[in-house]
């Protein structure tokens, strides 16, 4: 008798939140997620037959419940009061956050560095890696104990048997004062894109330009914080350095700003940088003093590319995530004095972008 007020306390609340999900109106998008979230499904008979009815009822039911973000929320306090730092693919460190990278793939590594020596062989041209680490590796003191972390180290002495690899790693230890990467998000900060600039000047024999006053943006909640978001972490400032005189095209659509404004208003404000991750993507300078500048990137390249288009009259993008056309027929049709990989560590080795790409 005595468990009955605690069963009817529960009933009613799951009673309470399965009426407030029938009669609220489905999300369309997570802020804090920033994903696409499941939608109301198509009930047919024949979805019922394949067993797809079931799963996409439970994907709804999961991704529309009421106060999602808050529970959430919760189970990550509950997983902290535990004492456990590594929760969601995120690592709870002094003051950051770091990416959970053990399982990171020294294959994988091997075959997307192996493929841009190809690249250099069937085009003729140069071709540099900018394996950009993660925090970890800047800052292995921040990290809890036993943290589970890849050797970077090793990975990138895999890529540098198979391509030539530029030294980014040696300069952004060197420089570690200075906040390297956000605090809440696996990118590297305006600090951190400089760093990378002045490494990528001296590979391609340019001198860098001096660069002028930032733009801030306060209350940016980065990729890890969406992974273990504990309500006392404080949120990044988002910043950039403004350069004039560029413009943008985005797969053949030419765009007013290098900043989305509306993402700035939101959570992820990192990907407001080149209006986010595209297949292709140029930076038209014709104040430039030299020519072309063919990279492959990742997103950690938007911080970086308008730093280089500074120099050149024309840098051409390409993101194997979302490239579907001949690297090859690209690459010769833009004509590029030198071709300038700029990826993440995490994904260097967490997928084969690189070495899948048509035409290698």
């Amino acid at each position: 008798m005595r468990k009955a007020p605690l069963f009817l306390l529960v009933m009613t609340m799951l009673l309470a939140l399965a009426l407030c999900q029938c009669l609220l109106p489905a999300r369309r998008v997570s802020e804090m997620e920033n994903r696409l979230l499941a939608q109301s499904p198509h009930i047919s008979f024949r979805a019922f037959l394949e067993g797809s009815l079931a799963d996409n009822v439970e994907d709804f039911a999961a991704d529309q419940l009421p106060l999602r973000d808050g529970f959430v929320a919760v189970y990550s306090t509950m997983q902290y009061s535990l004492g456990r730092r590594a929760v969601g693919d995120a690592i709870l460190g002094e003051g950051m956050l770091f990416d959970q990278s053990a399982v990171w793939s020294e294959r994988n590594v091997r075959l997307n560095a192996a493929a841009l020596n190809d690249l250099a062989t069937l085009t003729g041209k140069d071709v540099c890696l900018m394996a950009v680490p993660s925090a970890a590796m800047i800052y292995p003191e921040k990290l809890p104990a036993h943290a589970p972390v890849a050797d970077e180290a090793a990975l990138l002495a895999v890529a540098e048997k198979e391509t030539r690899l530029l030294p980014l790693l040696t300069a952004l230890q060197k420089a570690k004062d200075a906040p390297l990467y956000y605090t809440t998000d696996h990118h590297w900060t305006v600090d951190g894109a400089q760093i990378g600039y002045a490494v990528a000047c001296d590979a391609l024999g340019l001198s860098p330009v001096k660069m002028g006053e930032r733009e801030v943006y306060p209350g940016f909640y980065g990729s890890f914080y969406v992974r273990y978001p504990l309500p006392w972490v404080k949120s990044d400032t988002f910043a950039w350095m403004p350069v004039e005189g560029l413009q943008l095209t985005i797969n053949g659509e030419e765009y007013a700003t290098l900043l989305d404004t509306d993402v700035l208003a939101g959570r992820d404000k990192y990907a407001a940088l080149l209006h986010g991750n595209h297949a292709l993507v140029e930076l038209n300078n014709d104040a430039a003093p030299e020519g072309t500048l063919l990279v492959i990137k990742d997103s950690y390249a938007n911080a970086l590319l308008p730093l280089l288009a500074q120099h050149y009259r024309r840098v051409v993008a390409v993101d194997p995530r979302y490239f579907a056309g001949n690297i090859v027929e690209l690459v010769n049709t833009y004509e590029g004095e030198m071709i300038l990989c700029v990826y993440g560590m995490n994904t260097l080795s967490t997928g084969r972008t690189i070495a899948l790409l048509e035409g290698l």
